[in-house]
């Protein structure tokens, strides 16, 4: 993992450098930016992954400083994201985080999000922000993830398909076009999987498309257009402890019983213009789409007061952002004004039907929730020095959060009908000082916030509606760090404190309905280290090692660990090229996860565990272009727990990761 002093800016559109022509590298509000900014981001490029078949996002996010990323071995929840402990509560979707794709926002205006719409084989880049400066993108930024892809350079079309032990099949077409200024590329996969455990199988298909274009006056453009569609994705649940220690792949009779399901379609539409030349910068996107979801949940839901146990949500969004950036020079020092704004919007028409043993009966939920956002935000850069630089910034947010009930039963079934507005503003200050050619020291502090998502603010315990209790998280964060990079190896070392207040929490999570509260007061404090090396031209290593302390500082569960979050969270790997070329390459990784706290209580744990990958793969080019891999992952055959459902009222907390897996893939392609 190369880890640079890079930074991609606020709701980024795309995913490229920019120059500033009097001399200062600037963090501009969209697109990724050039080396040199005051404080650390994280840029790992794909080729340095292990190989795999690119179906779940925790399969690129290994060995990211921050990240912990747990893969559920279950499609119809998505992959659960944190970092630094941000995003730990979820039960389902990603929380607390900022994600991107090409810059475009794959993250909801309250804060929800998810990387299943996307499709993951064309990502080449994984830029990650941590800190102060990743508050500065506004609600929910605990922490920001942008995927990138690049422009095609190339005529080529591709063909490859991918299978595992546990009857996973996915196959991927691709096409590409270049010619002059204008670049096209076109992919589509489907996917159907088994699955780890009895009811847990899954069917998906995905269709991805980018258009990018340079016109005469140097104006690039880029239109991007994302489609899933999952008619079938079963949801095995989760084990209780002693169910788990039994038998870690073993049925779970409520899954059966109510047919526990998921059903996605989703399409999101994103064009983009950005003119990076010249001391006077602007970029602007808009972006727009739907997502249907059909999900059946372990209940009956048959109470007039309960919304049901089946959800059907009809969801509609769009936003856009733009700004405009003025590169000048003040007492022959370079300095750099971003200013810009974002709106964004979205609309959940839900409503909740009786699962009457996996089939959808009598309405028990109908209702209209909208989510608005609206930012503006300023960032100021000065080159102070030709060795220290100062980042200043600071972004004002508007949230509103409103239900309308239509389901209302006069004595039987109260208006849950509510609404919420939060007016909150985050703020940054960060430096960095380049002591020379290759070591730099860099400091930052700020704040940040976090609203509930229109989602958590649906129940309340016992069936009552909207929770208009819940109120936003406040987040105090600093950090400190250095930076080595010579020759043929890099290191980075950061030590980082957060203290939040209002955290949002998980309250009870039963049968698939779960119920948030703000606590107290929390605490982080954490370690990353990380350190790339190409020893030779044959061999290569990386290492990321996290420690993260997280607990709760006042409140009934004062001084215990907050659920969902490792301790310790190491990545190892090796990689071996005999022939100092891509014909044969072998890699070998490791992963030490500490255990997690399954509720607040902290009386249920997922152990600790490790495991190692190994994986063989080459490139042979004979006119036509073969790829081909196998990997073995968990060599050892450990059981463990792939993921943990926070506060989990019934017990059944555990998700069971794979034992021993076999793997391989192989793809065919041809340039013309």
């Amino acid at each position: 993992m190369k880890t640079v002093a890079n930074y991609f800016g606020f709701l980024s559109v795309l995913a490229c450098a920019a120059q500033a022509q009097t001399g200062i590298e600037t963090l501009v509000v969209t697109g990724e930016r050039a080396n040199d900014s005051a404080v650390g981001a994280q840029l790992l490029d794909v080729t340095e992954l292990q190989p795999g078949s690119r179906a779940d996002a925790a399969e690129i996010l290994q060995g990211i400083n921050g990240v912990q990323a747990d893969s559920r071995s279950n499609y119809a929840q998505d992959t659960h994201i944190t970092l630094r402990g941000f995003g730990a509560r979820s039960a389902f979707g990603v929380r607390g985080l900022d994600l991107h794709i090409d810059g475009i926002p794959l993250s909801m205006p309250d804060g929800q999000g998810q990387f299943s719409g996307a499709v993951l084989d064309g990502v080449t880049k994984i830029s990650v922000l941590t800190g102060s400066v990743a508050a500065l993108y506004g609600n929910g930024a605990g922490g920001v993830i942008n995927l990138q892809t690049s422009a095609p350079q190339a005529n080529r079309v591709a063909v490859d398909t991918t299978a595992d032990e546990d009857g996973l099949a996915r196959y991927h077409a691709l096409g590409e076009f270049r010619d002059a200024n204008l670049g096209v590329r076109i992919q589509a996969s489907k996917l159907n999987a088994d699955g780890n455990r009895p009811h847990a199988s899954a069917e998906r298909e995905q269709l991805g498309a980018q258009v990018y274009y340079t016109l005469d006056n140097g104006v690039q453009t880029q239109y991007r257009f994302d489609k899933e569609d999952a008619p079938l994705l079963q949801d095995p649940l989760g084990l209780t402890q002693l169910q788990w220690l039994a038998d870690p792949y073993q049925m779970n009779s409520s899954a059966d019983f109510f047919n526990t399901r998921k059903s996605i379609s989703h399409q999101q539409h994103a064009f983009s213009l950005r003119q990076e030349q010249g001391d006077e910068r602007w970029q602007i996107a808009l972006w727009q789409g739907e997502r249907g979801i059909q999900q059946f949940l372990a209940q009956r839901g048959d109470a007039l007061a309960n919304s049901g146990g089946v959800v059907d949500l009809s969801r509609q969004f769009s936003g856009g952002n733009g700004n405009y950036t003025w590169d000048f020079n003040l007492a022959k020092q370079a300095m750099s004004f971003t200013l810009g704004g974002e709106w964004s919007a979205m609309n959940d028409a839900r409503k909740g039907f009786v699962n009457d043993a996996g089939v959808a009966g009598d309405l028990r939920r109908n209702e209209l929730g909208q989510a608005d956002n609206r930012d503006a935000y300023a960032l100021l850069q000065w080159q102070a020095t030709p060795q220290w630089r100062w980042l200043l910034g600071v972004r004002q947010s508007h949230i509103a959060l409103q239900v309308d009930d239509y389901f209302i039963i006069p004595t039987k079934n109260a208006d849950d009908s509510g609404d919420k507005t939060f007016n909150r503003s985050s703020q940054t200050l960060s430096t960095r000082y380049q002591i020379n050619d290759s070591f730099s020291v860099h400091a930052a502090v700020g704040n940040g916030f976090e609203t509930p998502t229109l989602t958590e603010m649906a129940y309340t315990n016992g069936d009552k509606g909207f929770n208009n209790s819940l109120d936003a998280a406040a987040n105090r964060q600093q950090e400190i760090g250095m930076d080595y990079q010579h020759k043929d190896f890099a290191l980075t070392l950061t030590a980082f404190n957060i203290e939040t207040r209002d955290e949002l929490v998980v309250d009870q999570s039963i049968n698939g309905r779960t119920t948030y509260l703000n606590a107290a007061g929390t605490e982080r404090k954490g370690v990353e280290f990380n350190g790339t090396y190409q020893l030779t031209e044959h061999f290569d290593a990386r290492i990321a090692l996290n420690y993260l302390d997280a607990t709760y500082t006042q409140g009934q569960f004062k001084s215990l660990q907050l659920p969902g979050i490792a301790k310790l969270n190491h990545y190892a790997q090796l990689n071996l090229s005999p022939f100092a070329n891509e014909l044969l390459k072998f890699g070998l990784s490791s992963v030490h996860r500490a255990q997690v706290a399954a509720s607040d209580n902290n009386q249920i744990n997922a152990p600790a565990y490790d495991t190692l990958d190994f994986s063989a793969s080459g490139k042979i080019d004979l006119g036509v272009q073969a790829d081909w891999w196998i990997k073995l992952a968990n060599l050892t055959d450990e059981n463990h727990v792939g993921s943990v459902i926070v506060n989990q009222t019934n017990g059944r907390s555990f998700e069971s990761a794979s034992g021993r897996n076999l793997s391989a893939g192989v793809r065919f392609g041809y340039e013309f």
